[in-house]
Formats: C-alpha cells, sequence, structure tokens
C-alpha cells in the first residue's frame, strides 16, 4: 500500500466523530455497496448527487443513464424506565429511489440531471404503546431535482453546479392521552418545497490518485398548506382540539460539505475516502402555526429539536474479481446530531456504525445491472423526560435502533 495512503488514513481518522440524522443513504446502488464514499469516484454517475464536478468526467458523445429503486428499514426498539416492558417498532419501509442522466454538449461543458430521495423516516409504534400520546406514527418524504452543468477545466481538473429544487411531504399522528376514549387522536399532514444549490471541483494528481470537494447548501421546505385534524375530542374541549385546522411549518435540510479521496492501489484495487460535515443545527424546532378555526384561536405549537452539526467517515472498495464483475465494500461511522436531552420517539437516532456490499455486472458494453445493502448497527439511546420543558416532549427510557437500506439499479449508455 503507498505511503501516502498510510499518511492519510489517520488523518481522516481523527475526523470520525460523524453525521446520520435522517438521510436516507447513499443515492445509488453503486453508491450503497461502496459505503457512500463517492465525492472523489467516477465509477458511477450516481456521484452526480454528491459532487456536480464529477460530471465532464462522463463527458463524451454517449448520453448515459442510472437508475433503480431504494428501500430502508429503520426499527427501533424501547424499554420504559418504569415499566420495562419492551416495545418494538412496527415493520415500516422507508421507499426511495433515483435517475441520473448526463451527456456532454461539447468538449468543455456537459449536463446532467440528477432525481433522488435523500431525506426521509417513516416510524410507527403501536397504537397502545406507553408513549403514544407522543407519538404512533410520523413520515417525512423528500425528492431532490438537480439540474447540473459541468465544466472541465483542463484534463486534470472539472467544476461544476447544480440547482436543487426539493419537494417534502410531513405527516404524524397521536393519541390524545388525556381523554380515555382511544379514539381521540390528532393528526398533521403538510407538505412544500424549498431550493438549494450544489457545487462541486474534481482534480486527479495522476494516473491513481484523486480527489474531490462538494458543498450542498442547506434547503428550508417551506410547508405552507397543511392541515390539523382531530377526533374523538368532547365539544366542551372544541377550542382546545378543532375537528380541522389549517396550519404551516418549516423543516430545514441540513447543509453538507464533503471532502474525499480516491486511490488506485492496483489495477484490480480502488480505495475512496470521504469526510463530510453536515449543519444539521439549523433544525432547531418544528413549529407548527395552526390557524384559527371555529372557537379555537390561532396558536402556535412548538417541539424543540435542537440539532448539532456532525459529521461522518466512510472508507469504500472496490475490487474487479472478473473482466465483467466489480465488487464493493465499504465502512462507516456515523454520529448522531440529535442530543440527549432532546432524544424524541418520532425519530430515533444514534452514533451508527455500519458496513455496506454490492457489486456491479456489466452485462454488455453499455448495460450493467447494480446492487447494494448496507447494514448500521445504532449505540443504545437513554431518554429522561423533563417535565419541566413540555417543548422537550419525550418518553423516559431506552432506546436502541438498527438500520436496513438495500438498492438495486441499471447503469446504461446510448
Amino acid at each position: 500500500m503507498r505511503l501516502r495512503l498510510l499518511f492519510l488514513v489517520p488523518v481522516f481518522s481523527g475526523l470520525t466523530a460523524a453525521a446520520s440524522g435522517f438521510e436516507t443513504g447513499p443515492q445509488g446502488a453503486r453508491l450503497v455497496g461502496l459505503g457512500g464514499a463517492s465525492t472523489a469516484y467516477i465509477g458511477s454517475i450516481a456521484g452526480l448527487s454528491t459532487n456536480p464536478g464529477l460530471l465532464p468526467q462522463w463527458g463524451d458523445s454517449l448520453l448515459h443513464f442510472s437508475f433503480g429503486g431504494l428501500g430502508q428499514v429503520r426499527r427501533s426498539s424501547y424499554i420504559g424506565q418504569d415499566t420495562y416492558q419492551r416495545t418494538d417498532q412496527e415493520l415500516a419501509i422507508q421507499p426511495g429511489g433515483y435517475f441520473y442522466a448526463t451527456r456532454a454538449v461539447s468538449k468543455r461543458v456537459s449536463l446532467g440531471l440528477a432525481v433522488t430521495t435523500p431525506y426521509g423516516y417513516h416510524t410507527k409504534w403501536p397504537d397502545t404503546w406507553e408513549g403514544r400520546s407522543v407519538i404512533q406514527e410520523s413520515q417525512l418524504r423528500t425528492v431532490f431535482v438537480q439540474p447540473t452543468v459541468g465544466f472541465k477545466l483542463n484534463d486534470n481538473f472539472s467544476a461544476g453546479v447544480g440547482f436543487v429544487y426539493a419537494f417534502g411531504k410531513y405527516t404524524q399522528r397521536r393519541a390524545l392521552g388525556e381523554y380515555d376514549d382511544p379514539n381521540a387522536q390528532t393528526s398533521l399532514s403538510a407538505s412544500g418545497s424549498g431550493i438549494g444549490l450544489n457545487v462541486g471541483l474534481y482534480g486527479r494528481t495522476g494516473d491513481n490518485l484523486a480527489f474531490g470537494i462538494s458543498y450542498r447548501s442547506g434547503v428550508k421546505l417551506k410547508m405552507n398548506t397543511g392541515t390539523l385534524a382531530s377526533t374523538g375530542v368532547p365539544a366542551r374541549d372544541a377550542s382546545l382540539n378543532p375537528a380541522s385546522a389549517n396550519v404551516s411549518t418549516q423543516i430545514n435540510l441540513p447543509s453538507t460539505l464533503s471532502v474525499g479521496i480516491a486511490d488506485r492501489i492496483t489495477p484490480k484495487l480502488l480505495l475512496t475516502f470521504d469526510f463530510t460535515l453536515s449543519g444539521w443545527s439549523t433544525l432547531d424546532s418544528l413549529k407548527l402555526n395552526v390557524a384559527a378555526s371555529g372557537p379555537a384561536p390561532a396558536r402556535t405549537l412548538k417541539t424543540t429539536r435542537r440539532y448539532e452539526d456532525a459529521m461522518v467517515f466512510r472508507v469504500g472498495a472496490e475490487y474487479q474479481v472478473l473482466p465483467k464483475l466489480l465488487v464493493l465494500g465499504g465502512l462507516h461511522y456515523d454520529e448522531t446530531p440529535v442530543r440527549d436531552e432532546y432524544i424524541n420517539p418520532e425519530f430515533i437516532d444514534a452514533n451508527r456504525l455500519g458496513a455496506s456490499a454490492g457489486l456491479s455486472y456489466q452485462l454488455s458494453r453499455r448495460l450493467a445491472m447494480e446492487a447494494g445493502y448496507a447494514f448500521d448497527y445504532g449505540q443504545l439511546r437513554t431518554a429522561r423526560a423533563n417535565r419541566t420543558n413540555k417543548a422537550a416532549n419525550t418518553v423516559s427510557g431506552n432506546y436502541r435502533t438498527l438500520t436496513h437500506s438495500a438498492s438495486v439499479g441499471v447503469a446504461v449508455a446510448f
């Protein structure tokens, strides 16, 4: 192994305090198998969503496509602080997918399009669990559309910039624990959009060593057309929980700054490294602005989040087993942005250690099948309810989370 690689490993290892939150993982089957270390990786056009500066590296006369499906299952278990009773989340699959297209329009300029689902979660607890008045079910779905233009600066360097349009939908429901009626519930549904920017640079210092750096701005999802509904509420409390009211909110998605290195150790073996800083601190709280409805006045409902900025470290390997078969593997370590005092069963997150594996098989000169799988193991989290801070709504107890992610896709060129 080259001396430069041995030097870089401890440098990056010192930064492994990492970042997860509700990111849904790498946006491409081949990237899932690689562990997501794709800032300096030109083996798949799925790297376009990570680093737009890679775009000119696929700038030939062919039209390149890559598309496929993603699925993620995050399952948390809970053991009550006082009851010692264990409750498992119900199985809920967070679906996703991706689509990429690239084409050179000249020797220096290339165009690309990325459609991805980079953030989201689906939490579903049993309707009768002891934290039902905090949350029973919640889901966030997002879609990012990124048209991109790339510029080949010279034979060794390229840059790219992408405009991001994001759409998101957020839903939740919970029991109204102050009533004996189990049908007393409140539910929320809201959707909206936001915009952002993604810029990147790619370069290589020789035939074997390359680097990349990219920055994607944060996105503010402004959801101004939501509805808050309540059922099973006695008529005397209509002013507290109206049957229906308009609601608006905003969910801030983080910015990301990524630095990556790719080193071809042998003709058959490529190693990649990524370090990413995510700006989760913009997600300070979730505020629901509820409009007046009948006897119910306008009001604001607030749940404190107080997320912290966090980092992620990823390492991936690609090995040419056969002329048509590539095998991929990866490791990553993420540190949660969720602070201990603001653990919330709506979305349980933890420091996570993950491993991944994947493959790419070349069916023909211009057609390949790709698949990837990743498993994350989350550390134990302990939540303690603070009765003096109602905005930090939680249920006291211990939480453990396991995450499975899988993707299957196709890469084709015409």
